[in-house]
């Protein structure tokens, strides 16, 4: 069976911001009474106009050729990798600028000829990378699995699975999955050093590839489909795409199926959204993770050999003219539309209501509008004629005490006194107007209660005349508002003592009250972790816990404090070279234990105290600028000790013998290596550019021989 659609779930827009003073009108159970021309963007959970109508929905083109895939794939690097059959090729492209590509598989003339691996041929037709640099690559004459190490440029090993494999998806981690034709196991978990093993899939998945009992028909994939795709998300969902002739099945991990004719590719895009692409053509569908309908992609001159997920999330696929990235069809929406909320209740009858706070994006040309109305009886009827009030956007930013909003937030607040008589329950109902381009959005609507009405301090007399009143009390309204909301920031000041809640403008005079003083330098977040953690700081200042915490604060990487006595009796050093001064230079032997300065041979006794007494180093583990250093000095000039002597030393990742190889001290020894590959012209944090011998390291870690995950011959060999 085909999966029900439902209507898109009810999206709390009135929510209750835990003041007192404002009702909760919201919640999982608040839906909007949905009108005509307006409906709930299922991604954003925003209320919008609605989209006009344009027809049946789009589908592949029926009988159209077949075109075989290339294999494209993209590295931690933000590189691509794009097969190149015809040429028997693995073009290497930098993403998203432009560049040259490289091929991977080129050799030097007197090696033989270009597009071999180890003698044999290779015509791509999957490819996939783990998060050490190897590259797999499924050939499609032999359905042999080359595994290629992208740092030394060299070839680790051949796979062959006991099933045919057709497709290849990488995982995100170090582990890569192949797709076999294998209905009982179509999985197959492969890594660069392990034997192939097969991967659990989902009971529910695998019941809908089992044997099929029944008429035919009774099942909602038929007997003869076949994988032909395979696709992993970010969050590691599965998804396989079964064909049956011109027919396609998405089947996803939890047991989901959707048919969907004509498709020939799939991939998971970083929202969690499935897209389909078919052949040759410029549309490629979507589908949510529930298999709702999604917005349709523009790609302009796909060539039908396959899509990827890009590292920026979006999707990328293959055209006439290169790789190029989907994006969303334009959608034309509806000029105008109207929505109205549940009867929101104020708990008490005769209410007074205040004022209307509405987070809105309202591009130029559009317009939202408000009309409220009250009772005491729950509300009933359709929208109010001829009674719809502007909203006005506020300067000040989010009514909401002490609550600025996220930075680069293109929603603002807009505001309007209810316009209504008490009573104790109100309707709201919002009126959009687009230009059927752009559609204004809605995301929350806050309803104040009780409201600051002024009229009644003032004498009776004012309020005799109804039409005079209702203007008198919309002109007070206005210093109403202000009143109220310095009457809300006065009741939560208690807000501005919270390191987490302060704004970012109150945190010096904040850190004053505990006298500290914070550095402007310091990031935002690191200055509000450092005033939450002050209090224990300042029980252990000058200790080696507390200076360790202080700049793993500022830094947000892990920072190692080693004072110099530990390192007696131990063959390292941490310090410059005679021959080759400089503060990060290190030498390994017996007699050299200085801490700093040139390095000379200890004199006098083996363990002089004088050699290691108050001196220790700080050992940071990342790639610090020039700024951060100067951050990082300043800090151990105001919280060390002032009898001791402090050498900082940015090592960068992994460890180095002499500098940061001082195992439980240091270092630790476990999986990865942690080195990054030198490029030219990279700041380092020591100079310029990066150097060999000092600061430069040539290559990575390699993988290594796991106990059990190899076998002699297969996959490793002994060196003589």
């Amino acid at each position: 069976m085909m999966p029900e659609v439902l209507p898109a779930p009810p999206s709390p827009y009135l929510t209750d911001p835990g003041v007192r003073r404002f009702a909760p009108v919201g919640g999982a159970g608040a839906a909007w009474l949905i009108r005509d021309g307006t409906r709930v963007d299922p991604e954003s959970g925003d209320l919008m106009l609605d989209a006009e109508p344009g027809g049946p929905a789009p589908e592949f083109p029926a009988g159209a050729p077949e075109v075989g895939p290339v294999g494209l794939a993209f590295d931690r690097d933000r590189c691509l990798y794009r097969g190149d059959p015809a040429r028997e090729q693995i073009q290497r492209l930098p993403w998203p600028e432009p560049g040259p590509p490289v091929d991977l598989l080129a050799t030097s003339p007197s090696a033989g000829r270009t597009g071999t691996v180890a003698g044999w041929p290779l015509r791509t037709r999957a490819l996939a990378t783990d998060s050490d640099d190897h590259l797999f690559v499924l050939d499609g004459t032999t359905g042999r699995i080359a595994v290629l190490d992208q740092a030394d440029g060299r070839l680790l090993r051949t796979v062959t699975p006991a099933d045919p494999p057709i497709d290849l998806a990488g995982t995100g981690g170090r582990l890569v999955l192949a797709l076999t034709a294998s209905l009982s196991a179509p999985l197959v978990r492969l890594d660069a050093i392990g034997r192939p093993a097969p991967a659990a899939l989902d009971p529910r998945a695998a019941a809908l590839l089992a044997p099929r009992p029944g008429p035919a028909g009774s099942w909602p994939v038929p007997p003869r489909a076949r994988p032909a795709r395979l696709a992993v998300g970010p969050d590691g969902a599965v998804w396989i795409l079964l064909r049956d002739n011109d027919d396609g099945y998405l089947l996803g991990g939890a047991g989901q199926v959707v048919r969907v004719p004509g498709a020939r590719d799939i991939e998971v895009d970083g929202r969690g959204r499935v897209v389909v692409a078919g052949p040759p053509g410029d549309r490629l569908l979507t589908w949510t993770d529930d298999l709702r309908p999604g917005p349709v992609l523009r790609a302009r001159g796909y060539d039908g050999r396959g899509i990827a997920r890009t590292p920026d999330g979006g999707i990328g696929y293959s055209g006439r003219t290169g790789f190029r990235a989907a994006v969303p069809e334009r959608v034309r929406h509806l000029r105008e539309g109207t929505a109205g909320s549940p009867g929101l209740d104020g708990q008490s009858y005769g209410s007074p209501w205040g004022r209307v706070f509405v987070e809105a994006c309202v591009p130029p040309g559009t317009t939202v509008e408000l009309a409220a109305g009250t009772g005491d009886d729950p509300p009933t009827g359709s929208a109010p004629d001829g009674r719809w009030h502007p909203l006005h956007r506020r300067e000040t930013g989010r009514e909401l005490p002490w609550s600025p909003p996220a930075a680069g937030d293109r929603f603002e607040v807009l505001e309007a006194p209810i316009v209504a008589p008490p009573g104790r329950y109100l309707r709201l109902w919002l009126r959009f107007t687009g230009t059927g381009v752009s559609t204004p959005r809605v995301r929350a609507v806050r309803a104040e209660i009780p409201g600051r009405d002024l009229i009644t301090k003032l004498p009776r007399t004012y309020r005799r005349d109804p039409a005079g009143a209702d203007l008198l009390r919309r002109f007070l309204a206005i210093i109403g508002g202000q009143l109220g909301d310095i009457e809300a920031r006065a009741v939560q000041r208690d807000l501005l003592f919270d390191p987490y809640g302060a704004p970012a403008e109150l945190l010096p005079w904040l850190a004053s009250l505990i006298g500290l003083t914070l550095d402007t330098r310091w990031p935002e977040q690191a200055r509000r972790t450092l005033l939450a953690e002050a209090a224990g700081l300042f029980r252990v200042r000058g200790t080696v816990a507390g200076l360790r915490r202080t700049l793993e604060i500022y830094l947000g990487e892990p920072v190692v404090v080693l004072e110099s006595f530990r390192l007696r009796g131990r063959a390292a050093a941490v310090g410059g070279a005679a021959d080759r001064p400089g503060p990060f230079d290190a030498v390994l032997g017996a007699g050299w234990r200085v801490v700093g300065g040139p390095a000379t041979p200890a004199a006098g006794p083996r363990h002089a105290p004088h050699s290691a007494a108050h001196r220790f180093s700080v050992l940071l583990t990342g790639l610090p600028d020039d700024e951060q250093l100067a951050v990082v000095r300043d800090l151990l000039d105001l919280h060390r000790p002032a009898h001791t002597l402090v050498e900082i030393c940015p090592l960068g990742p992994g460890m180095r013998v002499g500098m940061s190889l001082h195992v439980e001290i240091s270092s630790s020894v476990g999986a990865g290596s942690g080195v990054r590959r030198l490029r030219a012209g990279e700041h380092s944090g020591f100079a310029a550019t990066s150097q060999l011998g000092t600061d430069g390291v040539i290559g990575r870690g390699r993988a290594g021989v796991r106990v059990g995950g190899a076998e002699l011959g297969r996959g490793t060999v002994i060196d003589p």
